[in-house]
């Protein structure tokens, strides 16, 4: 872990959900919440005093203390709906942390294992940090699928031309899982990644972001694919 000693990881909570009453705090093993898994994923790739919960919650307070991650206290106008732009969240919390770079890991993104973490870290220290090769990491997962929007297909011809799927052009998913930048460009351009982000491809499992109450059965469906996911069998 001390390879990764300049990367604060941290995890924004908001306790307040409006489409799930209490997400971060719902079941997802046993005995452990979404956040509490959350944690305990990170804590296999970094040290417990780099982990920090970024929240106004005195819940989400006491979870940092019981599993020994640190607090990061966030102010009521950054944390209640949207009142703050995401831009003011995202500065308005990596000012407070003490390393030049950071990891925004998200709670809701239960999918995304240990391993890919550790993986994201080591490319970012390597081709961001020190070839400057590009200037933020963001995780995706590569899309073959055919996309249309209102006015017809995007990235296919939808007559005899068709192209089938492994001919499709690479598109790219944020999955919302890890972000990745130094603190010092965050600060003065008021976001996470910069122009040209390196794109970490993780599991297609690991890109399950939870919305809908939909999502989460579907993450809790696939926990044992996870598991095989972590244990490096495919």
């Amino acid at each position: 872990m001390k390879e990764f000693s300049d990367i604060s990881v941290v995890i924004p909570v908001r306790e307040g959900s409006s489409r799930i009453k209490e997400k971060i705090f719902l079941p997802f093993g046993d005995n452990t919440s979404l956040l509490e898994w959350k944690i305990e994923q990170l804590k296999r790739v970094q040290s417990e005093d780099l982990i920090f919960l970024s929240s106004n919650s005195d819940r989400v307070k006491k979870v940092a203390f019981n599993m020994n991650v640190q607090f990061l206290a966030r102010s009521d106008y950054l944390s209640t709906g949207h009142k703050a732009s995401f831009s003011e969240v995202i500065t308005g919390v990596v000012k407070d942390i003490p390393t030049a770079h950071f990891a925004w890991v998200t709670v809701v993104v239960p999918l995304m294992s240990p391993k890919e973490y550790e993986e994201g870290f080591r490319v970012y220290l390597d081709k961001v940090a020190a070839r400057k090769e590009y200037d933020s990491l963001v995780s995706v997962n590569l899309m073959k699928e055919y996309l249309w929007d209102e006015n017809g297909p995007l990235n296919y011809c939808a007559d005899k031309n068709h192209t089938i799927s492994q001919e499709l052009p690479d598109i790219y998913r944020v999955t919302n899982g890890l972000y990745m930048r130094n603190r010092e460009d965050t600060l003065k351009e008021g976001y996470f990644l910069g122009r040209n982000p390196f794109k970490h491809v993780v599991n297609q499992i690991a890109g399950i972001d939870i919305d809908e109450y939909e999502d989460y059965q579907i993450a809790l469906a696939l926990k044992s694919v996870y598991g095989d996911a972590y244990a490096g069998r495919f």
